[in-house]
C-alpha cells in the first residue's frame, strides 16, 4: 500500500498546474475519439430488435461478433479477439467472470434496458482503461444527474414489457429517477425469464434462463459543481442452459459497489480529475444435473475484484492517472465416482492476480486541421495460485493438486510460483480533418497482455482412462506474456453523396497464448488430449467498412463490412474462432414518431480453421432477413416490434460452440423465426 501512495505522490511532484478542463459523466477522451474505432452508443436507440444481454448489444456494432454457447452469455469478439483481451467496464468497475469456462463473460452481467450507453474502443486507441485489453475497451454506463423538472414533479420514470415469440421470453423493465435539483436517487431493474428457443429445423435447444438485474443509485453535487456517487447493482442468473457447454449454470450472482467523485476545480497537479473505487464479488455454480438427466459433475467458483483509479485534466490536451486492480478466483471441481461426491481439484487454485498501472496521455494541436495523440502506460502485475499444492481431502486416486497436474501436462517438473511482470503499453495517432466529413488517421500501437488466471492456473482433471482425458484443461504457469504491434489506417469521407467510414489494420503479435492438444485432435486416449497452453507467434488483421445514404428526407440505407484474419505463424495454421467476411444491409424509413425497416444480415463460408480445441470445422455462409418497425403511440411511449429471420433459416455463425447436446446439430444454431416487440413509456 505504501509503494501505491509513493507512486501517486511522484506523479504529482514531477508534473505542473496548467489550464481546467471540466469533467462530465463522459470519459476523459481525445478528440480523436470521434474517428470510426470508437463508437458511443445510446442503448435506447437499439430499436430494431430486443437485447438478451450486453455481448448481444454490441452486435450492433459493426467490427463486434459473439460466441454463442446457448440463449444467453454471448461472448463479445473485437477483431478477432475476446474474453481477457478486451477490458470490460460496469460503471467505471473492472468485471471478470466467476466461470472458467467463459459462461458468464462480463457482458453476461448487462441487462440492456439497466444501462444509458455503452461505448467500444477498439484496439490500443487508449491507454486509460487498465492494463492489456489488446483486442479493446467496453464500457457500460448508467448516466444520472441531478435535475429541476419543468413541470415540477421531482420524478422521472420508465416502465416497459417486452417478448420474444420463438422463446417465450418476457423482460420487465422499471427505472424510476428523484431529483431535488442538486441531489438524486434512482432505483432501476427488470426481470426475464426465456424459455428454450426453437432453430430453424424446429429443434427446441435447452437454451432457456432466469435473470434480474437491479440497482441503487444515489448522488449529488457539491457546491463548487463537483459531484458524488455511490452505485450498488444485484445482478442474478439462475438456471441458464447451454448446449455447447457440458454444464448449465445453477448460479451465478454478482454484487457491484462504485464509488465516484468527480472533481471540476483545481487540485494539486490536475485542473479537474476524477477518483473512483469498486468492488465486485460474484458466485457461481455450473453443473450437469439441475437441467439435465446426468448426475456427474459440478463446480463451485467465485471471481472478487476491487480496485480504484484516479486520474484527471494537467490542460485542455493531456491527462494522467493512476490506476489498481486487484482480483482474486476460487473454483472446486467435484464429480461423481462410484456413487461418491469427490473433490477431485482447486480447479481454480486460490489465483490472485494483481495489477498496478501508471498512464500519460497527450493530445498536439499541429494546425487547425492535424492534430497527433499519443500515450504510453506502465503496469505492475503479480499472479500467483496460493492453493497449487493443496490435496482436497478424500484420498481418491483422482484427487490431486494443480501443481501435480501442470507437471502430467507439460515437459518436466512444472509448477506454479508468483509471477511478476513490467508490462508497457502506448500508442501514437495521426488524425487530419480537411473537411465536415472527410478526415483520415493513422496510428501505431504497442500493447502487452500478461496471461489470465486460466491460462496460467486452470486445474481441471478427469479420469484417466480412455477419452476422459480429452476433457482435462490445464493451463501453463510458464507462460509469457503478449506483445501487440498494430499498424492502423481509416478514413471518414463524403463520395457522391455516400457517407463512408472505413479502417484497416494490421497486428503483429509475439507470444500469442493458444489453447491446443498435443496429439493435435486426433487422440491418442492419454495425457496428450487434454487441453493445454502455449505461447506462438501470430498475426490478426482486417478492415471494416460503412457506407450510409439518406435516398430521400425519409428514407435511409446503410451496408456495414468487417472481415478479420488470424494465423498462427509459428505452426502455420489459422488462428481459432476468427470470424470471416460478414455484414448487414438496412433500409430504413423513418418519420417524427414512426419507422419501418428491413435489415440483411449475412456472413461468407469459413474455411480457415483450427479444430483441435475450439473450432468445430468449415462452417458454410448464411442470409437472414429481419423486418422491424416503431410508433410513438403517445408522448413518451415507444411501441416496436418485428419479425427476426423472417424465412425460418436455420444457420449458426462460425464462432458458436460445438453442440453438445443434440446428435442433430453441429453447432450452437442460432434461433429461427420470432415476432419480438417492446412497449416502453418513458415520463
Amino acid at each position: 500500500m505504501f509503494k501505491h501512495i509513493y507512486l501517486f505522490c511522484i506523479l504529482f511532484i514531477t508534473s505542473t498546474i496548467t489550464y481546467a478542463e471540466d469533467l462530465t459523466d463522459i470519459e476523459i477522451s481525445a478528440p480523436s475519439e470521434a474517428n470510426s474505432i470508437v463508437n458511443n452508443e445510446a442503448i435506447s436507440d437499439v430499436k430494431t430488435r430486443n437485447i438478451v444481454d450486453g455481448g448481444d448489444l454490441l452486435q450492433s456494432i459493426n467490427g463486434v461478433n459473439v460466441i454463442r454457447r446457448g440463449g444467453h452469455g454471448l461472448d463479445p469478439v473485437v477483431r478477432g479477439q475476446s474474453d481477457q483481451r478486451i477490458n470490460t467496464f460496469i460503471d467505471g468497475a473492472m468485471i471478470y467472470g466467476s466461470c472458467s469456462v467463459k459462461m458468464d463473460t462480463a457482458s453476461t452481467y448487462i441487462n440492456a434496458e439497466s444501462y444509458d450507453t455503452v461505448t467500444v474502443i477498439k484496439g490500443t486507441q487508449s491507454v486509460m482503461f487498465g492494463s492489456g485489453g489488446t483486442g479493446g475497451v467496453v464500457s457500460f454506463k448508467r448516466v444520472t444527474e441531478p435535475y429541476s423538472s419543468i413541470d415540477g414533479s421531482p420524478f422521472k420514470m420508465k416502465f416497459g414489457q417486452t417478448f420474444d415469440g420463438n422463446s417465450e421470453t418476457f423482460s420487465s423493465i422499471a427505472d424510476i429517477t428523484y431529483s431535488n435539483g442538486t441531489s438524486y436517487i434512482r432505483l432501476n431493474g427488470n426481470y426475464t425469464e426465456a424459455g428454450n428457443y426453437e432453430t430453424g429445423t424446429g429443434l427446441k435447444l435447452q437454451s432457456e434462463y432466469k435473470t434480474s438485474n437491479s440497482s441503487l443509485i444515489l448522488g449529488t453535487r457539491l457546491d463548487d459543481g463537483s459531484k458524488v456517487e455511490l452505485t450498488y447493482t444485484d445482478n442474478r442468473q439462475d438456471d441458464v442452459g447451454y448446449p455447447g457447454l457440458p454444464m448449465d449454470i445453477n448460479y451465478s450472482y454478482a454484487d457491484i459497489y462504485n464509488f465516484k467523485y468527480y472533481r471540476v476545480v483545481p487540485f494539486g497537479i490536475f485542473s479537474s480529475m476524477r477518483v473512483e473505487a469498486f468492488n465486485s464479488d460474484m458466485s457461481h455454480l455450473m453443473d450437469n444435473y439441475v437441467m439435465r438427466t446426468t448426475d456427474t459433475m459440478k463446480t463451485y467458483a467465485s471471481s472478487d475484484t476491487y480496485g480504484w483509479r484516479i486520474h484527471g485534466a494537467l490542460d485542455n490536451d493531456a491527462r494522467m492517472g493512476i490506476d489498481y486492480e486487484h482480483n482474486t478466483r476460487d473454483a472446486e471441481q467435484n464429480m461423481i465416482i462410484m456413487g461418491t461426491n469427490r473433490h477431485l481439484t482447486y480447479m481454480w487454485p486460490g489465483v490472485e492476480i494483481s495489477k498496478l498501472g501508471i498512464f500519460y496521455e497527450k493530445d498536439m494541436m499541429m494546425s487547425n486541421e492535424q492534430i497527433i495523440s499519443y500515450g504510453i502506460r506502465w503496469d505492475q502485475v503479480e499472479a500467483d495460485a496460493t492453493r497449487a499444492t493443496d490435496v482436497p481431502a478424500g484420498g481418491n486416486g483422482n484427487q490431486v493438486s494443480a501443481n501435480s497436474l501442470y507437471t502430467d501436462h507439460y515437459t518436466g517438473t512444472v509448477t506454479a510460483s508468483k509471477r511478476d511482470w513490467d508490462s508497457f503499453s502506448g500508442f501514437l495517432r495521426l488524425q487530419d480533418t480537411y473537411g465536415p466529413m472527410s478526415k483520415y488517421y493513422i496510428s501505431a500501437s504497442f500493447n502487452e497482455r500478461t496471461p489470465d488466471a486460466t491460462e496460467l492456473f486452470h486445474a481441471k482433471n478427469s479420469m484417466a482412462m480412455g477419452a476422459k482425458y480429452r476433457n482435462r484443461h490445464v493451463g501453463n504457469p510458464n507462460l509469457d506474456s503478449e506483445k501487440h504491434l498494430t499498424m492502423e489506417l481509416g478514413a471518414e469521407e463524403m463520395i457522391a453523396g455516400n457517407h463512408i467510414n472505413a479502417s484497416i489494420y494490421f497486428t503483429d503479435i509475439d507470444d500469442y497464448i493458444t489453447t491446443y492438444r498435443v496429439s493435435d485432435g486426433t487422440y491418442d486416449n492419454s495425457v496428450n488430449d487434454a487441453r493445454v497452453y502455449k505461447n506462438v507467434d501470430a498475426t490478426i488483421w482486417g478492415y471494416e467498412f460503412s457506407l450510409s445514404r439518406d435516398l430521400t428526407q425519409n428514407v435511409k440505407t446503410k451496408l456495414n463490412l468487417n472481415y478479420t484474419n488470424g494465423n498462427d505463424d509459428t505452426q502455420n495454421r489459422p488462428l481459432p474462432q476468427i470470424m470471416p467476411l460478414s455484414g448487414n444491409i438496412v433500409l430504413d424509413y423513418a418519420t417524427i414518431s414512426s419507422n419501418y425497416g428491413l435489415r440483411v444480415n449475412f456472413s461468407g463460408s469459413q474455411d480457415r480453421f483450427d479444430s483441435r480445441v475450439l473450432d468445430t470445422g468449415k462452417t458454410g455462409g448464411y442470409t437472414t432477413i429481419d423486418l422491424f418497425a416503431g410508433f410513438e403511440l403517445a408522448p413518451g411511449m415507444d411501441l416496436n416490434f418485428g419479425v427476426s429471420n423472417i424465412t425460418d433459416k436455420r444457420y449458426s455463425s462460425h464462432l458458436s460452440n460445438a453442440n453438445v447436446l443434440d446428435a442433430s446439430a453441429t453447432k450452437v444454431d442460432e434461433p429461427g423465426r420470432s415476432i419480438w416487440g417492446s412497449v416502453i413509456y418513458d415520463f
